[in-house]
């Protein structure tokens, strides 16, 4: 097995793993055992868990983004798009809420370096995205604004800051799944008062 493809093997069993047992609950011998590598052969590509953890959090990322990349693309209607980065967003951390889980343990101000990349990289792709659907509405002639970039910075932001709010009022750190609907439909309510104050009154 090339090395590329045997790295790529490791990642998917470590999902595997994680989003069946958690990230806690997992060994790195497990992970090496439903390979049937040694753990020197693991830890040649994987120094350490986190290592491995970084590299799971980016696979999973970059897929959950090209899954429904076209459907959003394909969506014309802003209002619509925006439901749909957010419900999709949600059903994503729902999907992967065990491995997801494992964030909790770092704090915004104690992000190991292993993550920080993975965690910049998806911040600007989600950036990108919500870009891409505000400029869309100033296209068609809905939205009323002159700097896409800085609105949809400014949403993300109140994103960001709802959900720490929201966490601040809650016993865990991470939410649970029944949670992240009822964060789900705030979002939806924010969204559309949001992006309601930018639309162009039709006379």
């Amino acid at each position: 097995m090339a090395q590329d493809q045997k790295q790529s093997a490791i990642i998917e069993a470590a999902i595997k793993r994680f989003a069946h047992f958690g990230v806690s609950k997992t060994t790195m011998t497990e992970i090496a055992t439903d390979l049937s590598l040694s753990k020197a052969s693991l830890y040649y590509y994987f120094p350490d868990k986190l290592s491995l953890y970084a590299a799971v959090f980016q696979t999973i990322t970059e897929a959950g983004a090209a899954e429904h990349e076209q459907e959003l693309a394909n969506e014309g209607n802003p209002f619509k798009a925006i439901a749909y980065f957010l419900e999709r967003r949600t059903e994503f951390i729902i999907k992967y809420h065990n491995i997801l889980e494992y964030l909790r343990t770092f704090s915004p101000s104690n992000i190991p370096a292993e993550l920080q990349p993975v965690f910049a990289q998806l911040k600007k792709r989600e950036l990108q995205r919500l870009t891409s659907i505000i400029e869309k509405g100033v296209k068609a002639g809905l939205f009323r604004i002159k700097d896409s970039k800085k609105t949809a910075e400014l949403f993300f932001d109140f994103l960001e800051g709802f959900r720490t709010s929201f966490l601040l009022n809650t016993p865990n750190f991470f939410p649970d799944k029944k949670q992240f609907q009822v964060i789900l439909k705030k979002e939806l309510e924010f969204a559309v008062i949001f992006f309601n104050g930018l639309t162009i009154e039709k006379e």
